[in-house]
């Protein structure tokens, strides 16, 4: 008896460690952290921001677009889904969409979230190709930024707006 409770106990505890081990890892590949500087962050044109919105099936609008070019080309694009009713500040869920030619207006959705709030196709990749999870870090700094708020906060980093104005009114 005695020794079946420690072997009852090395087997919770084995569990234990399996599923912090596994967690710890997922936590790790769900929120990566990059220097955005090295990821060669670009921000989105208005036109490829009306072409993905134009398959966005919730009610809001896209904002916050970021895109990154892969080492096999493809072109990663990143938004941030601002529902109708939410607050201007509420940050929203980022979507994910690839594109092998930014230009011709086909995309395919990377994620889970760009496949449940647009019809956009599914890609045959997901958000752990190189370049995806790069796009979703470029858009993560401005999660329930206005537009306004953050061309303010640019002006302010040049100097053509006062550094004590408050950035977050906007």
């Amino acid at each position: 008896m005695r020794h079946q409770g420690g072997l009852r106990r090395f087997a919770a505890a084995a569990v234990a460690f399996v599923s912090l081990t596994f967690a710890a890892g997922c936590s790790q590949m769900a929120n990566p952290t990059y220097d955005l500087q090295d990821v060669g962050c670009t921000t989105s044109t208005p036109a490829t921001i009306k072409t993905l919105q134009s398959k966005v099936t919730s009610d809001g609008k896209l904002r916050n677009g970021k895109q990154v070019r892969a080492t096999d080309g493809d072109v990663f694009v990143s938004a941030e889904l601002h529902l109708a009713t939410d607050d201007k500040h509420d940050k929203g869920d980022i979507l994910t969409w690839v594109t092998h030619n930014i230009d011709n207006g086909d995309f395919f959705s990377v994620d889970v979230n760009a496949r449940d709030d647009s019809t956009w196709p599914d890609a045959d990749i997901d958000v752990t190709a190189q370049g995806a999870r790069e796009s979703r870090a470029c858009v993560a700094p401005n999660l329930g930024k206005t537009p306004a708020q953050i061309r303010c906060e640019a002006d302010q980093s040049t100097g053509n707006v006062p550094a004590d104005f408050n950035c977050e009114d906007l």
